[in-house]
């Protein structure tokens, strides 16, 4: 007999929309059935269907159309499918053929995608006049197994390079679960034993922009989000199961995740509900790092990480400023932190071994959060440094305090290591403070800079040469002195004044240092300064007192004045003259202002050199 077609709606599979508007003539005998020219609408498209039973007794179906991007929105309504059309527009002719034989049924699709574009993470964005070929196989068992369950495999191919493998079960009516399943990127789709895999090897690879992707499609706003509505947690959920990976492998020339970017990286990352894991080589990093995710759905969760080495180049400020900077609740967005790096270089300085625990805190104000820094230990060969601190955002605006001791054992080095080379030799000793300012952790914001200051470094010696960055110790060193004055004590300075001890107290106030109580005491020469530095605009309003050493027999009073740590300049010269008057005359006293690159020189009458007592 013959069945003629009329606007009837036929369904070809139970999980594939329908054909509507079917028109032609479905013909069939004892042996089998045919499709004689039918045609209807298929994803709001035009589709053609012909074929029917073969010589082997196998239903071989096969499908012409144009597939549309809004036909796929209009289809699919479930907020995922309709998150995921969003990134569709256009229109592509396919082909398919629809085979049933020995109880196995199988659907294979091909198309160029020429006409439509996929606004997507590379490397799967395409404009529409380009072409990207796309094979879809899905194989499945048409008689349920032992346990009632029904299995499929589903191929994908896209362009040249990627590849996808799923297997599959359902069970009754439930919907198709994942068993397994795989992505390749110019590698071979994984097979893992269980769960969701991604192989990727490519020149350039943003993993944040994949991840926004997945989560923006699956909907993914925490469990509170997903609780919230049955059904879409679970279409997000069955979306998820075949892009969210369990693990991932990586093989990449520049590879950007979490905001950074990594060279010549090999990665792998495997996800155990909410715990990520991730071992790492690559030119930035080596080691290996956990992450695991927000309980509650805010800020970053806690990062561990223990790695051998890490290096932000100087060409990556502008990234770590932007990632800081990231909306108005900058510390709300970075996570919990447990570090240890072996070997840390930070815009090309090699800073050493980093050791850093900081949590995020929910100050009662909503809109303010405090990421604390529980320790920070930074060592190296030179000196190291502890501390604790805050950083506080509070309405976008940021505020830095931290309390620090660096312990120096080698001050010229540890200059050198910082930028600064070739202005101190040696020198051994500890700064330490309490300072604040406004702006974030790793930006020191000069004009706002507020704090405590204390100095004790011995035996070293400031170079003959230009200090280039190091303007202030330029200042500090009198390099400039013998020149500039002409005085009688140029042996003192000539190679550099050498020293036994520098100490200093100094309150700094809006970017403002002022001490009343430098000393450098060594064996050429004892140097005493009160005042002010501007720090902000390098510039100094300073008294300072030369006392050469000569043959007096004071020298040990001299030292006993220069290291008592509370004594002022004022108090010094008062009990050294009280003492020893013959040193008055022996006394240099000078004024330094103006600019720190060049600053102005001027001689002081010593018997008018006594500082006001404001400075005191």
């Amino acid at each position: 007999g013959s069945l003629q077609l009329n606007n009837n709606d036929i369904t070809l599979m139970n999980d594939l929309p329908p054909v509507q508007a079917s028109q032609g003539k479905i013909e069939f005998n004892e042996r089998g059935v045919n499709l004689n020219q039918l045609s209807g609408i298929f994803l709001d498209g035009p589709v053609s269907i012909t074929g029917g039973t073969q010589r082997d007794n196998a239903i071989v179906i096969k499908l012409g159309g144009m597939l549309t991007a809004d036909g796929f929105r209009k289809t699919y309504t479930m907020p995922a499918m309709q998150r995921l059309g969003s990134h569709f527009s256009g229109a592509t002719r396919y082909n398919g053929t629809v085979t049933v034989r020995d109880h196995q049924l199988t659907v294979a699709v091909d198309s160029t995608l020429a006409g439509l574009a996929l606004d997507l993470p590379a490397p799967v964005a395409k404009t529409a006049p380009e072409t990207m070929p796309l094979r879809f196989l899905l194989t499945s068992g048409l008689t349920p197994d032992a346990g009632n369950a029904l299995h499929d495999e589903i191929r994908i191919a896209l362009g040249g390079g990627v590849a996808a493998r799923y297997q599959r079960q359902k069970i009754g009516k439930t919907p198709w679960k994942l068993v397994r399943g795989g992505i390749g990127v110019n590698t071979p789709a994984p097979e893992p034993d269980g769960g969701m895999a991604v192989n990727i090897s490519l020149p350039a690879l943003n993993v944040d922009a994949w991840l926004d992707f997945g989560n923006a499609v699956a909907g993914q706003q925490g469990a509170a989000a997903l609780g919230a509505d049955g059904g879409a947690a679970a279409d997000a959920a069955d979306f998820a199961q075949y892009v969210m990976p369990d693990t991932i492998a990586a093989r990449s020339s520049e590879l950007i995740i979490g905001g950074r970017k990594l060279e010549n990286v090999v990665v792998g990352v495997s996800r155990q509900k909410t715990v990520w894991q991730a071992s790492i080589d690559s030119t930035q990093a080596n080691g290996y790092l956990t992450w695991s995710e927000p309980s509650t759905g805010h800020g970053l969760g806690k990062v561990t990480a223990r790695l051998s080495s890490l290096v932000i180049p100087a060409s990556a400020s502008s990234e770590v400023q932007d990632l800081l900077l990231d909306g108005k609740s900058a510390a709300a967005s970075i996570p919990a932190l447990d570090v240890v790096i072996e070997r840390f270089e930070l815009f090309n300085k090699p800073l050493g071994r980093l050791e850093l625990q900081a949590s995020n805190v929910q100050l009662p104000s909503e809109k303010t959060r405090e990421w604390r820094i529980n320790k920070l230990a930074l060592a190296n060969a030179d000196g190291e440094l502890t501390g604790t601190g805050k950083w506080v955002t509070r309405e976008g605006a940021h505020n830095t305090s931290l309390n620090f001791k660096l312990d120096i054992a080698d001050a010229g080095k540890l200059l050198d290591r910082f930028g600064f080379a070739g202005t101190v030799r040696g020198g051994k000793g500890t700064l330490d403070g309490d300072i604040a300012w406004k702006g974030l952790p790793y930006s020191l914001d000069l004009p706002s800079l507020e704090g405590k200051i204390a100095m004790n470094v011995e035996k070293g010696q400031f170079l003959k040469q230009d200090p280039g960055a190091a303007k202030l110790l330029g200042v500090l060193s009198l390099q400039a002195l013998p020149r500039l004055l002409k005085l009688d004590f140029h042996d003192v300075f000539s190679e550099g004044l050498a020293f036994d001890g520098i100490t200093a107290n100094a309150t700094v106030h809006q970017g403002i240092a002022k001490t009343d109580n430098l000393k450098m005491h060594g064996v050429a020469a004892t140097v005493l300064m009160d005042g002010t530095a501007d720090i902000a605009n390098e510039t100094a309003n300073l008294h300072v007192v030369v006392i050469p050493e000569v043959n007096l027999g004071t020298a040990p009073l001299v030292y006993a004045l220069a290291v008592n740590p509370v004594i002022g300049l004022g108090s010094f010269l008062a009990q050294l003259f009280l003492s020893a008057p013959v040193m008055r005359a022996l006394t240099y006293h000078m004024q330094v202002t103006g600019p720190w690159k060049a600053p102005v020189v001027t001689k002081l009458d010593g018997a008018k050199a006594e500082p006001p007592p404001a400075a005191h």
